[in-house]
């Protein structure tokens, strides 16, 4: 049976032609979707540009309230209020009681520096604070390479191939290659938008990195995971060095939830109401003006090995990782870290300790990947994996942590004798 139901098809006619409305469910609840002419969205949608084109047609996917919807039935209801309102400037449009902004009105974008300011406005609040600041960095170095005051049009794949090039002599092939990623988008929704006229930029490619210097999806075993937990307890600054291995890699957490984690957010006596056995859960949940990358809440189970961790340091409330005794706030004048707090000083002298005593070093990202390996490895269903690390789906387990999974006994079931 399935969860949701689906909208039927609803039209709406506009000025500029008719639009088709219709239902998706994503992410636990509803978005409305509509198609049509683009200059019938823009009439529709005047403050929003968020379109994706088509052809000569475009599509726009948007929550219909502010609360997310999870019944058809309210999404009916509230889709009904919304054409009302269309209905009512279409009326008006058709008597000429009004005069229709221009569908065409919108912000001057001639530069790369102009669209690279009006795009990164309208991404920012949508993505993770992390993921906005190294965009900016990122932007900042086409800024520099190509010209800020650069006129879009005359921006040619060749132009950002050799810009390319000199930002990965700068920095490093792997950053030059993250940074044409992010040129790409601003330049797609650039063409999409009729700014360019096509999109020769997507002919650009990648600068090869040295072997030895590609990004490698490295982690922890489970036997590294118990070397890494006795390196950490021998940091001084405890009992953060601890926690930040545990949390990391018995709860698949991104640096981020690590860092934002309260132990108001951990449920250590919760228990089974049926046969009182413990049943310790972690709850990721928005708090103090700070939100998942996700943007949603999510429990996660605690281990054993975890809770006795949690529970050698437990405290009432407050965050989890505390500042160094020596480090009052955040440096530069407050302006320093991106989130409340940065252990990269305390990570770094645990991976020194790892390395010394035989193992290898990983990001403190890799936590989460030694956590999602572990689990599947163990035998796990990637559904509970995705849904620990806080994915939609199991799309990208599979996409990280396929290896792991490609091999299936079931494989075996026929017996045939090989000649």
């Amino acid at each position: 049976m399935p969860r949701h139901t689906t909208m039927p098809q609803r039209l709406q006619k506009t000025p500029h032609g008719d639009v088709t409305l219709t239902s998706r469910w994503y992410r636990e609840h509803y978005f409305l979707v509509a198609y049509g002419p683009i200059n019938a969205l823009r009439w529709m949608f005047p403050k929003d540009e968020r379109f994706e084109v088509i052809g000569e047609k475009a599509r726009h996917t948007f929550e219909p309230a502010p609360k997310a919807i999870t019944v058809e039935r309210e999404l009916r209801q509230i889709c009904a209020k919304w054409q009302a309102c269309w209905d009512d400037r279409f009326q008006d449009h058709q008597s000429g009681a009004v005069s229709e902004p221009s569908t065409t009105s919108a912000p001057i974008i001639q530069t790369l520096g102009q669209l690279f300011d009006h795009l990164f406005g309208i991404r920012k609040p949508k993505v993770a604070i992390i993921t906005a600041d190294r965009d900016r960095y990122r932007l900042a170095l086409w800024r520099t390479e190509l010209g800020n005051d650069r006129i879009l049009t005359s921006i040619r794949p060749d132009d950002i191939a050799d810009a390319l090039a000199r930002i990965g002599k700068r920095t490093s092939p792997s950053t030059a290659n993250t940074s044409l990623g992010v040129l790409k988008t601003y330049l797609t929704w650039a063409a999409n938008m009729g700014l360019v006229k096509d999109q020769s930029h997507r002919t650009v490619s990648r600068l090869r990195e040295p072997a030895n210097l590609r990004h490698q999806r490295a982690w922890w075993t489970a036997e590294e995971v118990e070397l890494a937990l006795r390196c950490a307890a021998e940091d001084p600054h405890q009992p953060t060095a601890t926690l930040l291995v545990a949390c990391g890699c018995f709860l698949g957490l991104r640096v981020e939830e690590i860092i934002m984690l309260r132990w108001q957010d951990l449920s250590l006596d919760a228990m089974d109401p049926k046969t009182r056995e413990p049943r310790p859960v972690c709850h990721i949940v928005p708090h103090d003006g700070w939100q998942p990358k996700d943007r949603e809440s999510r429990d996660i189970p605690i281990s054993t090995p975890l809770l006795a961790i949690l529970r050698q340091h437990r405290q009432s409330e407050g965050y989890l990782l505390k500042n160094e005794p020596h480090r009052k706030g955040r440096p530069r004048g407050g302006k320093g870290w991106i989130y409340r707090y940065n252990p990269k000083k305390v990570w770094a002298r645990i991976c020194n300790r790892v390395v010394k005593a035989g193992g290898k070093t990983i990001t403190m990202y890799g936590m989460r990947h030694s956590f999602a390996s572990n689990m599947l490895i163990a035998g796990v269903s990637d559904v509970k994996v995705g849904r620990w690390l806080g994915h939609a789906d199991t799309r990208m387990v599979h996409k990280h942590y396929g290896h792991l999974l490609s091999y299936d006994n079931d494989i075996n079931a026929v017996k045939v004798n090989a000649p």
